[in-house]
This record gives C-alpha cells, structure tokens and sequence, in this order.
C-alpha cells in the first residue's frame, strides 16, 4: 500500500498585506476616536477587528494531496480541521502535462472545451505546476496541482499513457 502526502501552502498576494494594514489602521483609529469623543465609535471597532481577524482566517489556504491505492484525494487544512474537497480514480486521469503543453490548449481560457478549473498551487516562484485534466461520468475538471516526482510516476504508474511530462 503506496501513500504519497504533498502539503501544499498558498503564498498570500502583495495585496493582502495592504488591505491588513488598512484594517488594522481603521480599527486603531475607531478606537481612539472612541476613547476620545464617543462610545458610538467602539461599534465600528469592533465591526473592523472581527473583519480583520475573519480575512486572515478564510484568507490562508494549505492544501494537501494524498495518492493511495489508485485514487487522489484534495483537502483543504486550516485551523478548524481539513475538509476533503475532490477525490476520484487515477484511471479517470485523461492528461498530466506542463500548462503550456499543447494537449491542454483547448481546456485554456478562451479555449474550445469549457471546464471547470481548480487552482491548488503555492505561486511560488520556483514550483513547477502541472494541468491535471480529470474526466468522470461525462463530467471534465481541469486542476492546477504541484507535484512531486515520485508524484508523477505514480500516477503514470496507476494510469498509464496519460502523463506527458
């Protein structure tokens, strides 16, 4: 039994830290107005610090991928526990390339195919990704996953003839 566990952190945007430091401000500066002029200015307050502390929650994202026994499995990790977002076969794997391969041109935006696409990479710098295009019952998903070597062949191990990297 064969179990590969991938743990994947997201890199947050320059633009997050802009829009922390600004709630951040306003909550200091809604306190201060509360101290110094009126109570009514502690509503606000606290409306911005719960905001603040509800962004950074739903705003960090940790993603795992777990290959076991011929299927693929996605969760979400964060603090209240790990929620199981996809699991499917590998045999239902119709291609594993690099995104600029041309197998996957007609799933890109603008593309002939229409397909619902999942994105659980880290935007790091130097991590390749790799388009993952899954077809069940009818039904096609495209994935943006970083994957390991040994992640890669044992897909092309468990579905072979679909992995083109």
């Amino acid at each position: 039994m064969d179990q590969i566990v991938i743990g994947v952190k997201r890199r947050g945007r320059p633009s997050e830290k802009i829009i922390r430091g600004a709630m951040i401000f306003f909550a200091v500066f809604f306190l201060l107005q509360g101290i110094m002029f009126s109570t009514g200015f502690m509503l606000p307050c606290f409306l911005m610090a719960a905001a603040y502390y509800w962004y950074r929650h739903s705003s960090k994202k940790e993603y795992e991928y777990t290959l076991e026994d011929g299927w693929m499995a996605i969760d979400r990790v964060s603090d209240s526990g790990r929620r199981r977002l996809h699991e499917f076969p590998l045999a239902d794997v119709k291609y594993l390339t690099l995104p600029d391969d041309p197998l996957v041109a007609p799933y890109r935006k603008g593309g002939t195919e229409k397909i619902r696409k999942f994105d659980y990479t880290s935007y790091e710098e130097g991590v390749p990704y790799y388009t993952l295009i899954v077809e069940q019952t009818g039904a096609r998903a495209k994935f943006l996953l970083d994957l390991t070597p040994e992640a890669i062949r044992y897909i092309r191990h468990h579905s072979r003839g679909t992995v083109r990297c």
